[in-house]
């Protein structure tokens, strides 16, 4: 399990840890949802849980899942810019293409019977 920061998202990312943390929040990466294009990831600033694993980089650390962790292994982040705004960017290390729109992908366990 790894992280991954580009300087960019590690300023941005910082100057979020200090506005929330006087809140006692902290980034945590969760998914936002999962398609048959792959999943895609949020960074939310929200209270510690027991259950997550801590993952520290050039000086910032972020949390998350375990089992989230497991399935990926890791994540980059960068930001980019979006029209006027920073926008950022996270990549899990290994996609998965797991999909739960059962009624719609083509493959699916339900549409391979209806065939």
């Amino acid at each position: 399990m790894q992280i991954k920061i580009s300087e960019k998202a590690r300023q941005h990312i910082a100057k979020k840890i200090a506005f929330y943390g006087k809140k006692n929040r902290v980034p945590r990466i969760v998914i936002a949802e999962r398609s048959c294009s792959g999943a895609v990831f949020r960074l939310h600033f929200e209270a510690l849980r027991d259950c997550d694993i801590e993952l520290q980089t050039d000086g910032i650390t972020i949390y998350g899942s375990k089992d989230l962790l497991d399935e990926f292994g890791g994540f980059e982040l960068d930001l980019e810019q979006f029209f006027f705004a920073s926008r950022l960017q996270i990549a899990p290390i290994h996609q998965t293409f797991r999909c739960n729109c059962e009624a719609k992908c083509p493959n699916s366990q339900k549409q391979a019977q209806n065939r």
